[in-house]
């Protein structure tokens, strides 16, 4: 393992220290795998904090990170600002501690599933595809919903029990 890669520490060091604070600013491009689309991510800051146990040592980190994500409704473009913590435990049979595996997971997991530029964004139109919220159409929107067909579906009665069936 090779000793001057980003986030991986020699234990020893660590150890000598009595612990190790570090703050760093790894390029995001080392993250761009972690996400759907590579450029999400924009600037990424940790702060990580090493304490010396007994048999073990303690990584407390924080990340925070810039990611320019997209509205879910209009698909306008949202800078936005995340930040979260996590912990692992090294045991001292390690020569290196690695946390690039421990930020990568915490950085993959700052990206919500949807999120939205307000509350009240209309988002597209879904015929002509116009960002309601600065435009309007005069498109008809009906029941575009998933379950759309069904409204068409004939159903027969059961002779037995009077109910409905297919």
């Amino acid at each position: 393992m090779q000793e001057n890669t980003p986030l991986v520490f020699k234990y020893s060091d660590i150890e000598e220290k009595g612990g190790l604070e570090i703050k760093l600013s790894p390029d995001p491009a080392l993250y761009a795998d972690a996400f759907e689309r590579p450029d999400i991510l924009k600037k990424l800051r940790l702060e990580l904090n090493f304490s010396v146990g007994g048999d073990s040592i303690l990584l407390e980190g924080k990340v925070y990170a810039e990611m320019q994500l997209e509205c879910s409704r209009c698909t306008d473009p949202i800078a936005r600002a995340f930040e979260d913590s996590f912990d692992e435990v090294y045991p001292d049979t390690l020569e290196y501690v690695d946390a690039r595996e421990a930020v990568r997971e915490t950085v993959a997991l700052l990206a919500p599933i949807k999120v939205l530029c307000s509350e009240a964004c209309k988002g597209r139109c879904l015929v002509c595809g116009i960002n309601r919220n600065r435009q309007t159409c005069g498109c008809t929107t009906g029941n575009f919903g998933v379950f759309n067909a069904l409204k068409d579906l004939k159903l027969g009665e059961d002779s037995k029990n009077g109910k409905k069936k297919l």
